[in-house]
């Protein structure tokens, strides 16, 4: 982008990602920026707002008046804001209430309503993308998707975000490796009364094979499009690979045959490739029963292709106090065959468990099993913020939580710990719950 250039006229000239572009300079307003990208279209005015949709037409991310939104599937949409404090930028994440919501909605719509209308008076200018960089958007093509876009009123969206809770009872915890991912559900909620990290407790329910069909076949009508714009799942939920290895298997052959999306001008849909080309789970308890290394070499072959492995601690008194009893040797059982099979790990651990008392055997233990583990060029360790995941009354006095200070000086000492994994290929990354578009 050159000093004279805004993100709308440097997109417009460059941004490779949107095959199909235009632009539309108003009379004295910022250039406006249109581009169709894989399962996307966006809307940039200048440096800003900034809207993103799905081929649907319906609103998934804008960027507005400094903030950032973004509208899950069920309806919900998050604001965060990132503000600068003495330590550093930090960002802020709240659910707007109901009535704000659908003030947003009929912004972004509005929005569509009023390019149509300087469509139909030819107010402004058309602006083609450079000579061979991607192809023009005709205004037929325009005025048709903005019209989809403005068809998203208050009661359109009620009876999407209806649908949205019905297929989607609650959403799951969603490993910071697959943030894009298609999310089905063979199981809902907590095994045994036990999340990970100390997070709010669900209810439990298993889908059999033939129920856990008709959700992916609910799933694949409630993305519609949208679906064009990954080729992952996750495959949810943290007990999934502790059900029957004729059961994990049956879930994957499911995902492969039924997640598709609708056909599209310029998409490759052969009927005799599966669509999702990658498929994610986690597991954060590894005591039998869990899946054995003849499963895990089938289910890769299925395109299970990394497996997240949720570790609160390396000291399994540690553990206990999440209500975890695996030992060190079952995690890496498991890990090896998972290694074996072909997948890729991530390993999820916190930063804070067992707070001011235990800080230090749970930094040196942790870096110990973390380091035992068989990880490899393309696997991940995050480490997160214990104080992110669990739930205001998770008893809470179990332990005496660290400060802010101290909890910079564990992640600090964490990473430094692991440091050596770098030699390996694996990376090491802090992450905050509040990033995650989930």
């Amino acid at each position: 982008m050159t000093p004279q250039q805004n993100e709308a006229a440097c997109l417009l000239e460059t941004g490779a990602l949107y095959t199909r572009r235009e632009g539309l300079q108003r009379e004295g307003r910022d250039l406006v920026f249109a581009g169709f990208k894989q399962g996307a279209f966006s809307l940039y005015f200048g440096d800003a707002p900034i809207y993103h949709f799905d081929l649907e037409g319906r609103w998934q991310r804008a960027y507005a008046r400094d903030r950032h939104y973004l509208k899950r599937l069920d309806g919900a949409i998050h604001e965060i804001e990132r503000m600068r404090e003495p330590g550093g930028l930090v960002m802020r994440r709240r659910t707007l209430d109901a009535a704000d919501s659908r003030r947003l909605d009929e912004e972004i719509r509005a929005v569509a309503h009023e390019l149509i209308a300087d469509l139909d008076r030819d107010g402004g200018r058309r602006l083609d993308p450079p000579d061979g960089k991607a192809r023009p958007i005709s205004d037929d093509e325009l005025r048709d998707f903005l019209g989809r876009i403005a068809s998203w009123d208050a009661r359109a969206w009620e009876s999407h975000e209806g649908s949205g809770r019905r297929v989607y009872r609650e959403l799951p915890f969603l490993p910071p490796d697959c943030p894009n991912a298609v999310v089905v559900q063979a199981s809902l909620g907590d095994r045994d009364g036990r999340s990970f990290a100390g997070a709010p407790v669900r209810d439990h329910e298993v889908r059999d094979p033939e129920a856990f069909e008709k959700h992916v076949r609910d799933v694949a009508r409630l993305y519609g499009r949208r679906l064009l714009q990954t080729r992952t799942a996750f495959l949810a939920d943290a007990d999934v690979l502790r059900l029957p290895g004729a059961d994990v298997l049956a879930y994957l052959d499911v995902v492969g045959r039924e997640l598709r999306p609708e056909s599209e001008a310029g998409v490759d849909a052969d009927p005799r490739e599966p669509w999702i080309d990658s498929v994610h789970a986690f597991l954060d308890d590894f005591e039998r029963p869990v899946v054995d290394a003849e499963t895990l070499r089938r289910a890769y072959d299925r395109r299970l292709t990394r497996i997240a492995l949720g570790v609160e601690s390396g000291a399994p008194e540690l553990r206990r106090l999440y209500g975890k009893g695996w030992a060190d040797a079952d995690l890496k059982s498991f890990a090896a065959h998972a290694k074996a099979a072909g997948m890729e790990l991530s390993v999820l651990t916190l930063v804070g468990a067992g707070g001011k008392d235990r800080r230090a055997e749970h930094v040196e233990r942790t870096r110990g099993l973390i380091e035992s583990l068989l990880l490899t060029r393309g696997d991940l360790v995050f480490l997160l913020d214990e104080r992110e995941i669990a739930g205001p009354d998770d008893d809470g006095m179990r332990f005496d939580p660290l400060d802010d200070e101290e909890w910079k000086e564990q992640l600090a000492l964490l990473r430094q710990g692991l440091s050596s994994l770098r030699e390996r290929g694996v990376k090491v990354v802090p992450y905050s719950l509040v990033k995650q578009f989930a």
